[in-house]
């Protein structure tokens, strides 16, 4: 396996002789499993609105040219998802504590100036998460500095004083009150393959894994068109009630499910046989229903055979 100089490697190592002992691994999952329950139980009904195909896509870009690790990519996407709402959340708080005949007006230009700064709002983003997921310390993969943040925006086109910088950063983290530490599905998806591998040491858990790296990065570009079709196929309708919507948001917040899923269609991409197999090994891992994990599974291979 390809390192860098004194580094760690560039990719998880499952199974390594010196992995985490069973015990502990049980115990990060459990730790896992009751942050994904906080999470659901904390969802609302507009996450993900900010998943945007144009947004993830720069976010992507933005990942690459900076060079962050996968983990700090998908952390920046959900990072930049959440930032936003909460801040548009403040602004329109802002407008409506001003008198009623400037609101309209003070809303255009608030507006215009978010849309402005969204690239300089998503380089954000990808500082904080590369930050947060520091442990990559190999040669491909850096904490952004405000140096190499500042060049980047240059060759979009964007001159930004460092202070500029510093306080976008400072401004992402004072939205989110601090609290950027939540795990994103690629953290999941990792751990459950750490334990597939420990449970069978015959699974070929770092195949899977560049696979469902692909199948991540596809379910971000495609997000609001794979949960509208898992809706329209669990509840076998194309309109949302307000008791659907308050139910199905918590379908979206789960990524405990969403990470067996793409293991699941990892699985069925690279050993059809091994499929069903892996997918019910994976609800008694997690303790899913294996329908569920098939309905995710399904729609994501679906998705897969449309590109």
């Amino acid at each position: 396996m390809e390192r860098g100089i004194f580094a760690s490697p560039v990719e998880p190592l499952f199974n390594h002789e010196h992995a985490l002992e069973t015990e502990i691994l049980q115990d990060w999952l459990i730790n896992l499993a009751e942050k994904n329950a906080k999470h659901i139980d904390q969802a609302h009904s507009k996450q993900g609105i900010f998943k945007q195909v144009n947004a993830v896509e720069t976010i992507m870009y933005a990942a690459e040219k900076l060079k962050i690790a996968h983990e700090a990519k998908y952390l920046a996407i959900e990072l930049f998802d959440r930032f936003l709402y909460h801040h548009l959340q403040d602004l329109r708080d802002h407008v409506l504590k001003l008198p009623r005949k400037r609101q309209l007006k003070e809303w255009v230009g608030l507006q215009e100036g978010v849309s402005n700064q969204v690239l300089l709002r998503i380089v954000s983003c990808c500082q904080i998460a590369s930050k947060l997921t520091s442990h990559y310390k190999a040669f491909l993969f850096q904490v952004v500095s405000i140096n190499r943040a500042k060049r980047f925006l240059c060759e979009c086109g964007y001159r930004y004083a460092s202070e500029s910088l510093l306080q976008s950063e400072l401004r992402v983290l004072k939205t989110l009150k601090f609290q950027v530490t939540e795990p994103s599905p690629i953290v999941y998806i990792e751990t459950l393959l750490e334990i597939l591998g420990c449970n069978n040491t015959k699974v070929e858990v770092k195949t899977y894994y560049y696979v469902a790296v692909k199948l991540l990065d596809l379910l971000y570009l495609k997000y609001h068109t794979f949960y509208k079709i898992i809706f329209e196929v669990t509840s076998s309708s194309k309109i949302q009630s307000l008791e659907q919507k308050r139910k199905f948001k918590k379908v979206k917040a789960d990524q405990l499910l969403l990470a067996a899923a793409i293991i699941g269609g990892s699985v069925f991409m690279v050993q059809q046989d091994k499929a069903d197999e892996m997918i019910e090994e994976l609800g008694r891992i997690t303790r899913i229903s294996q329908n569920d994990i098939i309905d995710f599974t399904s729609v994501l291979i679906q998705l897969v055979e449309e590109e």
